[in-house]
């Protein structure tokens, strides 16, 4: 009689179930690190285009403001300590001279966007005369300094200087009086425009401490506002603005118009300053794990003043 031969299950030896537990270590060591390796790299590109992003979006905003800056009276102020501020004259809307008295005068404005009228702080007006160049008129201690809407036939008299009745896309111009008084030479049909005092700054920033922050001050009749609208954020201290000087004026020092300068002019230069050179050296609001200082992402830029006068 015959016995039947048992069915052995051979199981795995305790070799193999080490090698085999050791080759997915191994692999689960190379996956991990491969996941911790792009999600680094995902946080420093990450970091990268935040830093990016806020050079870019201040450079968007500095230009804007500063291209419309004339270079006769358009600065106010420099920083001479560290060149992180500027003041300047920022026009808001241009027109002519209706009439004028020894008060003030009423000016003829063509269309302009209602809601950069609305956001606007009057600082006050300046007039072009024969010479070229325009001159500022406003009150130092801010009580004379007043624009108000007038009817359209304030302006409609006399040469019929019909600027406010001008329509472009929707918009149309306005008639407005303005004070304190013109300039002396002031006549009827000069070029005239309304402006504001813009100040920008790099300063301590008030959401990331640790970095500076581009400020933006709309300062108002005779500095009478002096709230700061922090715009972005943040930068290092490298962050500055350097100064193109028109070159060719004998005894002025300044030999050339395409390269900038980091000395800050005294003031009774101020009328040869041709545009900034922003030096925007922004960083990430964090720092990379695997980093000891966030990203930083420096962008120069050039702006140069539209309304110069020929030297």
């Amino acid at each position: 009689m015959m016995r039947p031969i048992p069915n052995r299950r051979r199981g795995f030896t305790i070799v193999e179930i080490i090698t085999a537990l050791t080759i997915i270590a191994i692999l689960g060591i190379a996956m991990t690190k491969l996941v911790i390796g792009q999600a680094r790299s995902f946080q420093m590109d990450n970091g990268g285009r935040k830093a990016r992003a806020a050079a870019r979006s201040a450079m968007n905003i500095l230009i804007t403001d500063l291209r419309m800056t004339q270079d006769s009276g358009g600065i106010t102020a420099l920083d001479a300590t560290n060149n992180r501020r500027i003041d300047v004259r920022v026009p808001i809307v241009f027109g002519t001279v209706c009439s004028f008295t020894a008060s003030g005068a009423i000016l003829a404005l063509v269309p302009v966007d209602s809601f950069q009228m609305a956001a606007a702080k009057y600082g006050g007006y300046a007039v072009r005369r024969s010479g070229g160049s325009f001159t500022y008129q406003y009150s130092a201690a801010g009580s004379g300094d007043t624009i108000q809407t007038q009817g359209n036939g304030s302006c409609h008299g006399g040469p019929k200087l019909y600027a406010d009745t001008v329509t472009v896309s929707g918009r149309t111009g306005r008639v407005v009086s303005v004070s304190p008084g013109p300039p002396a030479g002031t006549a009827v049909g000069d070029m005239a425009f309304v402006y504001q005092d813009v100040t920008y700054e790099f300063k301590t920033s008030q959401m990331y401490p640790g970095g500076l922050g581009l400020y933006r001050v709309i300062r108002g009749r005779a500095n009478t506002d002096t709230l700061s609208e922090e715009l972005l954020a943040p930068f290092t201290t490298t962050s500055r603005f350097n100064y193109y000087m028109s070159s060719g004026v004998a005894g002025t020092g300044y030999a050339t118009a395409d390269r900038p300068t980091a000395t800050t002019p005294a003031a009774t230069a101020y009328h040869l300053v041709r545009g900034f050179q922003i030096v925007l050296a922004a960083q990430s609001p964090d720092t990379t794990p695997g980093r000891t200082k966030p990203q930083t992402a420096t962008t120069t830029t050039a702006v140069f003043f539209k309304n110069t006068r020929v030297q």
